[in-house]
């Protein structure tokens, strides 16, 4: 098969008890591209992360990884509870130490994230945006083919929200391939060149921009997911 797929999810489905969480899901992410699974808070998007992922196991279905190394990815969590007394250096030694990352490593992705000047400073001090940025420089350590984001953005400000776009752009222009999730879809529209929709469980929509606005006759990804709670409710 030629790397032009880096991830397959196939039938992916996800139930606790007797609620489906996550229904038939199946997908195809393309090598070098940057796809972002959107919705509203319990539309599935962390489920079908955290499946693709092994944190969670899927109730059906499969991921099959067509990477270099197989199943070989970077994660980076929705939230991260670093050790208040540690710093970022630390915190980054201990988990370069589990990859093989080289000291140099630690320094050049703490100043991709403008923490190098607060190395030192322990992490309980940080604020949330702070400490946000310490969970991305974790994910830059290593170079893999993909990368799996689950709400990057969260707690950053505007100036960090474009500072983290550049940075996945460089990741692309690598030919690396970023998988993320997001709530927040202005943030979306400017980074990805694909979008998956989730609406309570369900891949309501995916494509280009271009294709999701042609097939839901919207202007805005604002508007498409209204259009799917306004169409629940009628």
């Amino acid at each position: 098969m030629e790397r032009d797929i880096t991830l397959e999810i196939k039938g992916v489905t996800k139930t606790y008890g007797k609620k489906t969480v996550l229904h038939p899901t199946n997908l195809e992410i393309k090598t070098g591209k940057c796809v972002a699974v959107c919705g509203g808070n319990g539309a599935g998007k962390s489920t079908l992360i955290k499946i693709i992922t092994g944190i969670e196991k899927a109730t059906t279905g499969s991921i099959q990884f067509h990477t270099k190394d197989k199943k070989q990815f970077s994660y980076m969590p929705d939230h991260m509870n670093f050790h208040s007394e540690l710093t970022p250096v630390e915190v980054l030694d201990y988990y370069a130490s589990f990859i093989g990352a080289k000291k140099e490593k630690i320094q050049e992705v703490l100043e991709k994230v403008g923490l190098w000047d607060k190395r030192n400073n322990k992490v309980g001090s940080f604020s949330k945006g702070m400490t946000q940025r310490v969970n991305l420089a974790q994910a830059l350590l290593a170079d893999v083919d993909l990368y799996i984001l689950d709400e990057p953005t969260n707690g950053l400000d505007p100036f960090w929200v474009i500072q983290f776009k550049q940075i996945l752009q460089e990741l692309i222009n690598k030919g690396k391939t970023v998988v993320l999730s997001s709530h927040i879809m202005r943030d979306v529209v400017e980074i990805c060149d694909e979008i998956v929709i989730l609406f309570e469980g369900k891949v309501k929509s995916a494509g280009t921009l271009e294709e999701i606005y042609s097939e839901t006759g919207c202007t805005s990804l604002e508007e498409v997911f209204l259009s799917m709670v306004e169409s629940k409710a009628s």
